[in-house]
């Protein structure tokens, strides 16, 4: 379930406005947009153009790069969201009419990398039609500091269906796809169907799938009865025919080692225990590539 989105260029009411900033459930962080140049508002006749370059030299560090940032203004104290811009790169490009903002900097990445926002008040003055802005550089994520590190234990974990209790260490020379998701999210659910398919094409060449539900929910019995509507759809009211577990501390659980805050969300480890990378959700075609990749590499090379 994506954010809600608005094009360039397009005024947005308060109320509405005010649901873009709420982290809803079963909703991912801004995921990755087709190929497409920075969009910008036709010029108003008393806007002002603001401008400048959204890095991570964090992730610049591990050879990674920006490859869609993404700016909200906010006008203040209303807290009304004015515009929001999108594009392509590092660069970005917004349009603004006079008053005071509070401009928030998000960004995609390279391999699934994700950033810590970033926020920069603005004044735009009656007379001013340019605005550059000094360079934002973005923190990585919890999640993408993890990449080439070793794999948080799966620790937490209150109840196990469909397997007994997993280790990340007992599976080393195993690839491991770690579904993260929730009985709210539609497209949680809607990739199922690609995390079995995953899992039939790969299993017997050493692949293991476990879907980790959230710690919304007390109970397995719970998170069978909620997620009922779905798996009729999904799987005609069967069992799901994958491993899953849940989650069970908010604070100390499997989400929080992994820093997954939202959902869908998919962990690739490798066969040394040590986390690949972040995928959006089960049905991204690269997930199934660098599955493929690490199943037929020469292990003796690897670690």
């Amino acid at each position: 379930m994506d954010r809600r989105r608005t094009p360039i260029g397009r005024r947005i009411p308060a109320a509405a406005a005010a649901l873009l900033l709420v982290p809803l459930a079963g909703c991912d962080r801004p995921p990755a947009f087709p190929a497409a140049p920075v969009q910008v508002a036709e010029p108003e006749s008393d806007s002002c153009l603001v401008s400048g370059r959204i890095v991570s030299k964090a992730w610049s560090d591990k050879r990674g790069g920006i490859e869609r940032g993404i700016v909200r203004a906010w006008r203040i104290p209303e807290h009304e969201l004015v515009e929001e811009a999108y594009g392509t790169g590092e660069e970005f490009q917004i349009r603004l009419p006079p008053g005071q903002y509070r401009l928030i900097f998000s960004a995609n990445g390279s391999r699934g990398a994700t950033f810590e926002v970033e926020s920069r008040e603005l004044t735009v003055a009656d007379d001013v039609d340019r605005i550059p802005m000094d360079e934002v550089d973005l923190p990585i994520s919890k999640t993408t500091g993890l990449y080439g590190r070793q794999a948080p234990e799966l620790d937490g974990i209150i109840a196990w269906q469909g397997t007994s209790p997993l280790l990340v260490k007992a599976l080393r020379g195993r690839v491991i796809v770690l579904d993260f998701f929730a009985y709210t999210c539609s497209i949680c659910h809607a990739h199922k169907p690609d995390l079995i398919r995953l899992r039939d094409q790969y299993e017997g060449e050493g692949l293991v799938v476990l879907a980790i539900h959230d710690a919304s929910l007390a109970t397995l019995e719970e998170m069978n009865a909620r997620m009922e509507p779905a798996l009729r759809r999904a799987f005609g009211g069967a069992p799901p025919p994958f491993q899953m577990a849940l989650d069970g501390s908010e604070q100390a659980g499997v989400f929080e080692a992994y820093g997954i805050y939202a959902v869908p969300a998919v962990i690739l480890i490798d066969q040394g225990g040590r986390v690949v990378r972040r995928y959006h959700h089960a049905g991204d075609p690269e997930l199934a590539a660098d599955v493929h990749e690490l199943l037929t590499r020469d292990l003796s090379k690897a670690f």
